[in-house]
């Protein structure tokens, strides 16, 4: 999508327009500026500023203020209904960004938003026969508007996510206006509220999970999961339908390695493979085939080795997806609460508040490199991230459940 100021400069409009139309679309960029910079004052300094329980709003008709339409058949007033379609287009712009963010849209959808939008357009501007106005160019102007209006959402949507804790945010974007009498006007509002207190506490617990101790499984894959999710994750582990052999078959028709693949497979789902004899022989009898034929270790390397063979090549888009599967990307806030001896202390980790938490976070966004440290006589093996000659952490690589593998994450140092 352009910017705002991309759609600013008028030399595109044609000189054979009429003038009723090139009159309106210069008043509308006359004014909008002065509006946008108003609503955009509001959003950095009233929403910014809020605590626990307040509301903030500003009107977003950055164009007509809110001006009283005049609906004569004779005489309709086309800048201004060029401008307020300008702002019910950046209404429902706004409310789409809203609702895909972090934030809650409240009251009015971005659905009913883009309903009103398109009414307006239908009846007030299309619909309506404007004296010395080239229809064909009406309509060019119409669709500048819209596109320009949506491209303004965008200039003050980027100023909302400079807020703190969009997460604790809530959105809503109100019409309101009264019509009779051939006058229409509208007031578009948009407010924000901040969460109160109990509301804060009530998402935090929501979200907090309680530990017995530091090191925390942050991630449990298939054998064959955790490569294709590491690899080539639009084929999908756990997330797409299709059978492990569909999946692991897309795999080698992309990526080769199907020998490789194969014993993964075989080792995980295979007829002979502890998991499918465990319904004949019991999981005890399964797990000491495990055992005896060294079955972890065979996949383990396996595993590794196909890893490898593509992080040579894949090396950004394959730490990309190791650091999204180990929960560490960013995107979602995390908190731990860890009590090591039941009565004791309980000590809490927020990602919101630990500096050393949100210094991994920001070192993952950079070059790293993945090596992998295995334990001598020990499946268990540790997956070692390195930024130059610095190691930032380790997360140990375990199996279980005879066809399942296992990441887990010391948080210990990250308080």
């Amino acid at each position: 999508m352009k910017s705002f100021k991309e759609f600013e400069p008028l030399e595109d409009i044609d000189e054979g327009l009429i003038d009723i139309v090139k009159i309106a679309a210069l008043w509308i960029k006359k004014v909008v500026r002065r509006g946008l910079k108003k609503v955009s004052n509001v959003i950095k300094k009233s929403f910014g500023g809020l605590s626990f329980g307040q509301t903030a709003k500003t009107k977003l008709n950055y164009i007509t203020n809110g001006k009283a339409l005049n609906e004569a058949d004779d005489n309709p007033d086309l800048k201004s209904r060029l401008g307020y379609f300008s702002e019910f287009c950046t209404a429902h712009s706004l409310a789409q960004l809203v609702a895909s963010s972090k934030a809650k849209l409240v009251g009015n959808k971005a659905a009913y938003l883009k309903t009103h939008k398109e009414a307006y357009k239908n009846e007030k501007l299309v619909g309506v026969k404007f004296p010395k106005t080239d229809t064909k160019k009406l309509n060019a102007e119409i669709k500048r508007q819209e596109e320009s209006g949506a491209a303004i959402a965008q200039q003050l949507w980027a100023d909302v996510e400079k807020l703190e804790d969009l997460s604790m945010m809530e959105f809503e974007i109100v019409l309101t206006g009264e019509s009779g009498k051939g006058i229409t006007k509208a007031d578009i509002e948009f407010i924000a509220r901040k969460k109160s207190t109990k509301e804060v506490i009530d998402h935090i617990e929501a979200s907090l999970k309680a530990y017995k101790g530091w090191t925390i499984n942050v991630s449990n894959s298939t054998f064959t999961s955790w490569v294709i999710n590491l690899i080539d994750p639009d084929i999908g582990g756990f997330s797409n339908k299709g059978s492990v052999d569909k999946k692991v078959g897309q795999f080698i028709k992309k990526h080769g390695l199907k020998n490789d693949m194969r014993k993964i497979q075989n080792l995980q789902s295979g007829p002979d493979s502890p998991a499918k004899l465990k319904s004949e022989i019991g999981r005890e009898a399964a797990k000491a085939i495990v055992d005896s034929e060294g079955i972890y270790s065979q996949v383990r390397d396996l595993m590794i080795k196909v890893f490898k063979a593509k992080y040579k090549t894949n090396k950004a888009e394959i730490n990309a997806n190791m650091v999204k599967m180990l929960g560490l990307d960013g995107d979602d806030d995390l908190y731990l609460a860890v009590q090591t001896k039941s009565g004791g202390k309980v000590d809490v980790l927020s990602s919101r508040t630990s500096a050393a938490f949100k210094d991994i976070v920001k070192s993952l966004q950079d070059d790293f490199t993945i090596k992998f440290e295995k334990s001598t006589g020990k499946v268990n093996t540790s997956i070692e991230f390195w930024s130059g000659k610095t190691q930032l952490f380790k997360s140990n690589f375990a199996f279980r459940d005879l066809d399942k593998v296992s990441q887990f994450v010391s948080f210990k140092d990250w308080g």
